[in-house]
């Protein structure tokens, strides 16, 4: 359905793969088509719809010297397509002058797929103002459970489709939707506390589904009512402590910290790598734990190939303790030493793709079970999990930090600063909530320091993930709880 426009596309690709041919270039060409819409509720009414569709190609070419070149056009006409061709590969020729060092492609396998999901007949029927009058309902339900607080409510869907040819005889495409069903809760006074929740899924159906709504209630009443208690709560002193933090925020851990250091179009300056090559085999964590970035169907970030055309591969970048796997693509994986994971991702069919990270996630060898759904678990069920397995027997006092809201890293020295949504001191028979700090330190001595895992893995902790100008969306997480030691190189900020 949604790929119907790329496909009819042929005569196009054919006439710029025979282009690609007799000039002795290799070529790769990138289409894309873009439909978005978003609804946007609050205080019982909507205040903002807005739809937009997006479409045209990129040609990508390399000529005989080693020499590369993009250009792009708004629009998917043959002769203009020709002509877009020639001019990148008079571009391509000059790159040298750049100082570009020659970079060739072989030996890819040339992929042919189609690769469309069930269930996108929903995006053809989606009513923006069926979906205004729901938002609308689910924020009255929230507003009566934690009343008091200023509240928005937005759905936003996302269906986009690719196809990239390579002259070598690669084609494929394939359609990614996505739909995310966002809360905020901001406190009222003059000091204004805001916590957000949110669920996705690959259809906008998520509205009614009751499983999907049951989640989403439960969350954002927990992130309202934790909006309305943060402007009375303390801080926190700094220092060094045993801590439990949740799905999010390791997958906050997992994605700035390790997966962007992995992406092998940074190991020149990354500390996971030595002189450009990849540190395989070097032990970097707890033997335990394990850290997985890979591909999966109906995530937010689900890409089953690469903007180059390749299989996106299940990417081990840290397996047991140990760097086994690194996120590359085509051009940086012979220079890296490490196998070709088809890891490259474009925001657009405009710009260059970069290796990126799809869903990340920390895994942990022999975690302890943790019964029924996350949300079941406020700070009181934390503290009996940790009880009942020892771990306040082995430290009186805890600290849980709760969620995750944004961070960064410096992967050429691997020291991380994040920040959380809430911290709670969880001790014998008392729990004390503190405002947000900053959860800082080495990801060396933060994978070393991980003790115990607890619960599945849940994996639905989304982002947007940025990179050299381009925004990309990133999912993942880990089981529902990690343990870590205290640490001198992990810390919690404060007062």
């Amino acid at each position: 359905m949604f790929l119907d426009t790329l496909i009819s596309l042929d005569p196009v690709a054919s006439a710029l793969v025979e282009r690609a041919r007799v000039r002795g270039a290799y070529l790769i060409w990138r289409a894309q088509e873009r439909t978005c819409a978003r609804v946007l509720v609050r205080a019982g009414r909507v205040e903002d719809v807005a739809t937009s569709v997006s479409s045209g190609h990129g040609i990508h070419v390399v000529d005989e010297h080693g020499g590369g070149a993009l250009a792009s056009r708004d629009d998917f006409h043959g002769e203009p397509a020709l002509g877009l061709f020639d001019r990148a590969l008079e571009a391509a020729g000059h790159a040298h002058r750049l100082g570009v060092p020659p970079a060739f492609l072989s030996g890819l396998a040339p992929e042919r797929a189609r690769l469309q999901p069930p269930g996108l007949e929903a995006y053809r029927r989606f009513d923006p103002s069926r979906a205004g009058k729901r938002l609308a309902e689910l924020e009255a339900e929230i507003a009566a459970r934690a009343p008091g607080l200023t509240t928005t409510l937005a759905l936003s869907t996302d269906v986009d489709a690719w196809r990239v040819v390579r002259s070598d005889g690669g084609d494929v495409a394939w359609v990614m939707p996505r739909c995310v069903l966002r809360f905020s809760a901001s406190s009222r006074g003059t000091e204004r506390h805001t916590v957000g929740a949110s669920v996705s899924g690959p259809s906008p159906d998520l509205l009614d589904d009751p499983a999907k709504v049951a989640t989403f209630l439960a969350r954002a009443e927990g992130a309202a009512r934790l909006a309305a208690a943060l402007p009375d709560a303390p801080s926190h002193p700094a220092g060094s402590y045993p801590l439990v933090i949740d799905y999010a925020l390791a997958k906050g851990l997992a994605h700035e910290a390790f997966g962007h250091a992995s992406e092998a179009d940074g190991f020149r300056s990354s500390v996971l790598a030595k002189d450009g090559r990849f540190r395989s085999g070097d032990t970097v964590g707890a033997p335990h734990v394990s850290i997985v970035d890979e591909p999966v169907e109906g995530d937010h970030a689900w890409q089953p190939y690469s903007s180059s055309g390749v299989p996106r591969d299940r990417a081990t970048i840290v397996d047991r303790g140990r760097l086994a796997d690194a996120l590359t693509d085509p051009w940086s994986a012979p220079m890296s030493g490490a196998r070709l994971t088809g890891a490259d991702r474009a925001e657009s069919f405009r710009v260059a793709p970069l290796p990126r990270m799809s869903n990340i996630r920390i895994e942990i060898e022999g975690a302890s079970p943790a019964q029924g759904a996350f949300e079941d678990y406020g700070p009181e069920e934390v503290r009996e999990l940790l009880a009942s397995s020892g771990v306040l027997a082995r430290h009186p006092e805890v600290v849980y930090l709760s969620g995750y809201s944004g961070g960064q890293v410096n992967p050429t020295t691997g020291d991380f600063v994040f920040n959380c949504k809430a911290i709670y001191t969880l001790g014998a028979g008392k729990i004390r909530l503190h405002k947000p700090a900053i959860f800082s330190g080495s990801m060396f001595g933060a994978l070393h320091a991980i003790r115990e895992g607890y619960g599945p893995l849940l994996l639905d902790a989304i982002g947007t993930c940025g990179k050299w100008g381009q925004s990309v969306p990133s999912s993942g997480g880990s089981h529902y709880f990690l343990v870590l030691e205290p640490a001198p190189t992990v810390r919690l900020g404060g007062r």
